[in-house]
């Protein structure tokens, strides 16, 4: 749990980090690029240092495009354009649903079986979200409401991105490995998107907090793409999402300290909503994962 919750408060200081980029005019797909491109090189040079280099088989590629739509060239651009249109804090409580959709998917692909607990999570998450989202509620106008709601695909893609890595990954496949291939494949495909929509700039760019930007998210990026593909096959993509609990919780901290960013009481009652929910989930995840460890034992036993 230390490594998974120091993953997750990392990976909340990405949104301070677009904000600025998107502050200092950087075009937003643009910026996604670069950083991918950056942390791609790093990622070769470690998988190179440690014997760890991207396997090119079709499996393994199918997996690195897979994952590099759902967990890159899809919601980080679209979060980096969201960034400052939305608090920080209320982007980052949208990334608590991704442990319950990861459920709902993984359920959907027999990765794990239906829970009472997983249910009611669910539910109570998103009534969390739609306390949120109301219009008047806790946001001051229906355009931040609007780019609120969009920014739900952005958890959406990061739950099928943790189902994904277990369903598709190759079983042989290193962690090094997967994530070089995972970040080499979305900076392939944005290549063409920053083009023909028009983004593509060289870097460095005028705007020196911009390029400080990419620097940043391209070292948030790396370590946390290689953390993720290193627990994931050690807890299972349901346990590993609980990271989402402490993206909130630094997505809130960040908001407050360097946007001085205050919430309504409905926003910590949907927080409290939402952490129930996940609270749980939490508990019938372990029971459903202690349970199955028994069935194990008592089968090798058997046998």
């Amino acid at each position: 749990m230390p490594a998974i919750a120091l993953l997750g408060i990392l990976y909340s200081g990405i949104f301070p980090v677009n904000r600025v980029s998107a502050e200092s005019g950087d075009p937003y797909i643009g910026y996604v690029f670069w950083f991918s491109l950056v942390s791609s090189i790093v990622l070769l040079f470690v998988g190179f240092l440690s014997r760890q280099l991207p396997t090119f088989s079709f499996a393994h590629i199918r997996a690195y495009a897979i994952l590099g739509i759902v967990g890159v060239a899809l919601p980080v651009p679209l979060l980096t354009f969201i960034a400052p249109k939305v608090p920080v804090g209320i982007l980052t409580l949208e990334l608590a649903l991704v442990p319950l959709l990861t459920y709902l998917i993984s359920w959907f692909l027999r990765i794990e079986r239906f829970r009472l607990t997983g249910a009611l999570a669910l539910l109570l998450g998103l009534t969390g979200i739609i306390i949120v989202l109301a219009p008047g509620v806790s946001l001051p106008n229906t355009e931040m409401v609007v780019w609120a709601a969009v920014a739900l695909i952005a958890p959406l893609c990061f739950a099928c991105a943790n189902a994904f890595a277990a369903y598709f990954r190759p079983p042989e496949s290193a962690a090094l490995a997967m994530a070089a291939g995972m970040s080499i494949l979305s900076t392939l495909m944005l290549a063409p998107v920053i083009i023909i929509t028009g983004q593509a700039y060289i870097y460095p760019g005028p705007a020196f907090m911009g390029n400080m930007a990419v620097l940043a998210a391209a070292a948030i990026t790396a370590i946390c793409t290689a953390s993720w593909f290193v627990i994931v096959r050690r807890v299972g993509p349901v346990y590993f999402s609980q990271f989402n609990y402490f993206i909130v919780l630094g997505g809130f901290g960040w908001g407050t300290l360097l946007y001085q960013e205050h919430y309504s009481w409905l926003v910590w009652l949907a927080v409290g909503l939402t952490f129930t929910g996940l609270a749980i989930f939490s508990h019938g995840a372990a029971k459903a994962a202690k349970a199955l460890e028994l069935s194990n034992s008592s089968t090798e036993r058997a046998e």
